[in-house]
């Protein structure tokens, strides 16, 4: 699956992790083997704004994360994309429903790639945290993280097992972060910048 492997296309977003080029020895996962590392969220960022939603539904979950980026997305933008998920309409749900999807099966494929080098299952520490899905949409992103986190671990077991190189995995990691962040930048315009197949309007 050679896309898997390509350097991240422009224009979907950059990554708030830096690019992995470091040897296996000197991963973060590698390193803490008894603990994430992780600084505990205490508050999510816009959290008064989703509290101002009336969501279609007022569904919790929780999410187990190992990656820097999936905790830096969570308290950074997971309300933010909750919120403008919930008030969507129009083209603007299509747009997120086509860039969800796109991420969704992405990371399944992926994945199914990178597992198919059967390394050695590893233990890796996470962290938890409770999220309100106010949208079946809100649903699927916070499956996009799990996938992503799915596919974080699944990377770092075929790279210590040398089944695949450190920049191997930097690369699949910057594209998967890619998508997750592409739908951040489509729930940005409001609502009347979207035809209605989902495809956004010069101004």
């Amino acid at each position: 699956m050679s896309a898997v492997l390509e350097p991240p296309h422009e224009g979907r977003g950059q990554s708030d992790t830096p690019a992995q080029n470091a040897t296996p020895a000197a991963d973060p996962a590698v390193r803490l083997a008894t603990s994430t590392g992780l600084k505990p969220i205490q508050r999510l960022t816009s959290d008064s704004r989703i509290d101002k939603i009336v969501p279609d539904s007022d569904a919790v979950t929780i999410l187990h994360y190992s990656s820097v980026f999936a905790r830096t997305f969570i308290r950074s933008d997971y309300n933010f994309c909750a919120a403008k998920i919930s008030v969507a309409r129009g083209g603007k749900v299509r747009a997120l429903e086509i860039a969800l999807r796109d991420a969704a099966d992405w990371m399944r494929k992926a994945t199914a790639w990178v597992e198919r080098h059967n390394a050695r299952a590893l233990t890796f520490p996470s962290e938890q945290i409770e999220l309100k899905v106010t949208r079946p949409l809100a649903g699927l992103l916070v499956r996009c993280l799990t996938q992503y986190d799915r596919l974080f671990t699944a990377s770092m077991e075929a790279q210590l097992a040398e089944k695949i190189t450190p920049q191997d995995r930097a690369n699949i990691l910057k594209n998967a972060e890619g998508r997750i962040l592409h739908v951040r930048t489509v729930c940005i315009p409001d609502n009347d910048r979207y035809d209605g197949d989902g495809t956004i309007r010069d101004r």
